[in-house]
């Protein structure tokens, strides 16, 4: 016990920074994890989808963004995001487990100031979706595999200087296409009519916080 605090103390010791200077121009590279709501704007792919707490979920996200530039307070980043999130409800006969899984690469503007960060993200990648429902205590499987992209605006406290505290909100815009439907042994597509032909809304918006290490 006493060698795991010496370790902490020593960690955090090492990390402290100049509290009136400017963050280490030195470190380029930052690893976020985070973790908040998450609501579903677009149209549900479900079969208890009508009821509004379904879109309600929970959302995590790990993202890593190596800094260029030669300005002090003004930063380009390149990185990569990953965001999950999940949705759980029931109705009359049938409840639904939804899953999402994000992965982009993304490109970054960051503001500096001191201990302080904003920052401006888009990305564009591929998003997993799958809802294991059941339907009168069968299983039901909807699948798809779909191109997306993301908006999102972020800002970060410092308090180390390798640690910070975070805060995003992230816009996920993902459209559906055919899907696949699994249920009573059968498989079949489907193929949506709305909001535009051949496509549903599956967005998400996203809210969350979170640990930043800075190195």
């Amino acid at each position: 016990m006493k060698n795991k605090l010496s370790f902490l103390v020593s960690v955090v010791w090492l990390c402290l920074p100049a509290l009136h200077a400017q963050s280490d121009i030195s470190q380029k590279s930052i690893l976020s994890f985070q973790s908040g709501p998450v609501l579903y704007t677009g149209k549900l792919v479900g079969v208890a989808g009508h009821s509004s707490d379904l879109r309600n979920g929970v959302g995590w996200s790990g993202n890593y963004t190596y800094l260029i530039g030669n300005k002090p307070a003004l930063k380009v980043g390149f990185g990569i995001l990953y965001q999950g999130s999940r949705y759980t409800d029931g109705a009359l006969n049938s409840t639904d487990r939804i899953q999402t899984h994000y992965v982009a690469p993304q490109f970054s503007l960051h503001w500096l100031k001191r201990q302080f960060s904003l920052s401006f993200t888009a990305g564009t990648g591929y998003q997993w979706y799958k809802n294991n429902s059941t339907v009168y205590g069968k299983p039901r499987k909807v699948s798809m595999n779909k191109w997306a992209a993301n908006l999102g605006i972020g800002g970060e406290y410092r308090f180390f200087d390798c640690w910070g505290v975070s805060a995003r909100v992230n816009y996920i815009l993902a459209r559906s296409g055919e899907y696949s439907v699994r249920y009573h042994d059968k498989e079949w597509l489907v193929r949506p009519h709305y909001p535009i032909n051949g496509s549903d809304d599956i967005s998400q918006l996203s809210f969350s916080a979170g640990i930043n290490y800075h190195f």
